[in-house]
């Protein structure tokens, strides 16, 4: 058994050194590898539910006295949890420091409204938040007043390499490539017209020309999430775009909500460790309702629109609100809710099946109720919530893991 375990972690750091996750990738690495360990931060994507793992790295921060920035070598996340990231790794033009994690944990509670502004769409189907409402409204100018309209991501990683005791050498968030072009592609080429795409620190250097996007576009294209946002669309050289490679993005949620495995395949690719003996992955997620995991079968079976026995087609599977596994309903369509899930759980199992061959990984995730689960639940009493549950988790349930990560990072 030692042996297969061996030959697959062999295997997955292969895999790690020759796959491009993104445009191109040069043959230099941003580092030797290091002698000591290399710590990743890993941060889930969900919405509103970001609050979560905010007030994780916020205890982190506060029991060990440092910033982020000082503590990890990778930082990189999904959705919300990629917001988190380039907040953590980008310098405020005020202060010359990025964003604490209790500043991040203070937007969730305040900017929650100005993320998510409904949007008034004379077409029943569009999204239902804006991305530019046109008056200085909606996400894309709320993201470009957070991190600087026009701050690259080469520009982040210089400002960010001359702070005191700083330790990170890269950052990421994950996306999806959709399209381009805006048009039609005679022979789709992946990577460029679709496929997983990393904004990150290690291309953009390498790549300046076709990956160096501002660090609000890599915000951006990794939380357009299909329903709730419209597509992304990055890079072009159409202002306040970037000259970057035009592409069309949606959440990365959609093929990696829970980041972990890019962490440690990102560690491999850009030279900072060459075994997963030399990574530690702390992967803080955003909560899960398991409910919400899957559906209930039999009990769907509603007289005139869904059909009984699971035999269901479009309808039922996207847009109606069918009972979950314990009987609530999917307010969004089941199919959206279980992908979601599932790509979050089986990063979490192959991540701990890889323990047993020398990777150490830490998880943290609290257990949410239906009422929780829903990603733009803004209310303040919701919000509230979930930084009481964060709380209770790490006092709880969470004691022992979170004591150990604090050992770890000493």
């Amino acid at each position: 058994m030692k042996t297969v375990l061996k030959n697959l972690a062999f295997l997955v750091s292969v895999f790690a050194l020759s796959i491009c996750s993104t445009a191109g990738r040069s043959s230099q690495t941003e580092t030797d590898p290091l002698s000591g360990k290399t710590v990743i931060l890993a941060i889930d994507g969900g919405g509103i539910k970001g609050v979560i793992p905010a007030t994780f790295i916020k205890h982190i921060e506060s029991a060990l006295r440092k910033p982020s920035y000082q503590l990890f070598d990778v930082i990189g996340g999904t959705s919300t949890g990629g917001i988190i990231s380039a907040a953590l790794t980008t310098p405020k033009k005020t202060t010359g420091h990025p964003y604490t994690a209790e500043e991040i944990v203070n937007i969730y509670r305040s900017d929650g409204g100005k993320i998510f502004l409904a949007q008034e769409c004379e077409v029943e189907l569009c999204a239902t938040y804006y991305a530019d409402n046109g008056s200085g409204g909606g996400v894309e100018p709320y993201l470009q007043k957070m991190y600087g309209p026009d701050v690259s991501l080469v520009s982040s990683r210089e400002k960010m390499q001359s702070l005191a005791g700083n330790r990170v050498k890269h950052m990421f968030t994950t996306s999806y490539i959709v399209n381009n072009s805006q048009k039609k592609a005679s022979k789709p080429v992946r990577g460029e017209d679709f496929g997983p795409y990393l904004f990150n620190w290690f291309d953009a250097v390498n790549n300046p020309a076709t990956d160096n996007y501002h660090v609000w576009e890599a915000a951006r294209g990794t939380s357009a999430a299909p329903t709730y946002f419209p597509i992304a669309n990055v890079g072009g050289k159409t202002p306040p775009r970037s000259a970057a490679a035009n592409k069309w993005v949606v959440d990365g949620g959609t093929m990696s909500n829970n980041p972990a495995t890019w962490g440690v395949t990102e560690a491999l690719r850009t030279g900072m460790a060459s075994r997963l003996e030399d990574i530690i992955v702390i992967s803080v997620g955003t909560g899960i309702y398991e409910g919400g995991a899957g559906v209930g079968i039999n009990s769907n079976a509603v007289t005139g629109i869904v059909p009984v026995a699971g035999n269901w087609s479009t309808t039922p599977w996207m847009v109606e609100k069918l009972d979950d596994l314990e009987g609530a309903d999917h307010n969004r369509g089941v199919l959206m809710s279980i992908v979601f899930n599932a790509v979050q759980t089986v990063t979490n199992s192959q991540l701990t099946a890889l323990k047993q061959a020398g990777l150490k990984y830490y998880r943290l995730e609290p257990e949410l109720t239906y009422a929780q689960s829903h990603m733009d639940n803004i209310h303040p009493r919701n919000i509230q919530s979930l930084i009481a549950t964060a709380n209770a988790y790490i006092n709880g349930e969470g004691a022992e893991m979170f004591k150990a990560i604090l050992n770890d990072l000493r």
